[in-house]
């Protein structure tokens, strides 16, 4: 690698497109351009750097230690990666965020949410609504009897 103060003296390199093949029928030279700047030494254009994808794994279960099949996980402000947990209460959640937040939902539950920073923050207990049976019980009591009427 060069000294930064060699870099400093170099300029730009461009190798030119040639507008017209040869005789022969080459093709025309594709045009590669080179940056040199002493502070950040070789600049390759076009390539920008991409977040490493990483997976959360996870887990969600009830206040007695059940677990909570189909609930909701998803990462705040990601609109487009959401997950369903399985029969055992267990997600897989792709991200490229560092400390994402992670909230999870089910219905009858209070959702809850933290930010992963461990494996730990990614285990979840939701606890019951309070009155959401009995207020559920009601509703589907009242709603058939509407209806045979």
């Amino acid at each position: 690698m060069l000294p930064a103060d060699s870099l400093a003296q170099q300029p730009e390199k461009t190798k030119q497109l040639d507008p017209a093949p040869s005789a022969a029928g080459e093709a025309a030279d594709l045009l590669a351009v080179t940056r040199v700047t002493p502070s950040r030494g070789l600049a390759l254009q076009g390539t920008a750097a991409k977040p490493a994808a990483k997976l959360l794994a996870g887990n969600v279960v009830d206040e007695w230690g059940k677990p909570l099949m189909g609930a909701t996980v998803m990462i705040l402000g990601d609109k487009e990666h959401s997950v369903s947990t399985n029969s055992e209460g267990n997600y897989l959640l792709p991200t490229t965020t560092a400390a994402p937040v992670v909230q999870v939902s089910f219905a009858g539950y209070v959702a809850a949410e933290r930010v992963a920073r461990s494996q730990a923050d990614l285990l979840f207990k939701l606890e019951p609504i309070k009155g959401y049976k009995r207020d559920l019980k009601k509703r589907s009591k009242a709603a058939a009897r509407a209806w045979q009427h």
